[in-house]
């Protein structure tokens, strides 16, 4: 079963791709804030990060250029999902696999995660 680390502050959104991500196959777990993330258990290697760009206590560009920094998750595949910024804003500050600007379309997201994990 694929794991998918989300963090996404919204309560309602979170959930709601929790169920989503669950009901398609993979083990999903999730975090509401950057600090709830860094404290998680770090042995364990997800298939996929999907990433909130603005988080009550960071931001995920800073979460993202780590895992992309670090040789033993450097090469996990990085989402990232905005209602604000463009991938022109954040790509400066790391390169995800993928942007999905918000709201976004529930076939699309999973689409998109699709193809990213191949």
């Amino acid at each position: 079963m694929r794991k998918i680390f989300l963090v996404e502050d919204d309560p309602g959104i979170r959930e709601t791709l929790e169920i989503l991500l669950t009901d398609e196959g993979f083990l999903v777990q999730s975090f509401g804030a950057v600090a709830e993330f860094s404290n998680r258990d770090k042995s364990i290697l997800p298939d996929l990060f999907l990433f909130d760009v603005m988080l009550p206590d960071g931001s995920c560009t800073d979460l993202c250029r780590k895992i992309k920094g670090n040789e033993d998750s450097m090469n996990v595949p990085v989402i990232i999902m905005s209602a604000h910024a463009e991938l022109k804003d954040i790509s400066y500050e790391c390169l995800p696999n993928d942007f999905i600007p918000k709201p976004f379309d529930i076939d699309d997201l999973l689409l998109r995660i699709d193809e990213t994990l191949r």
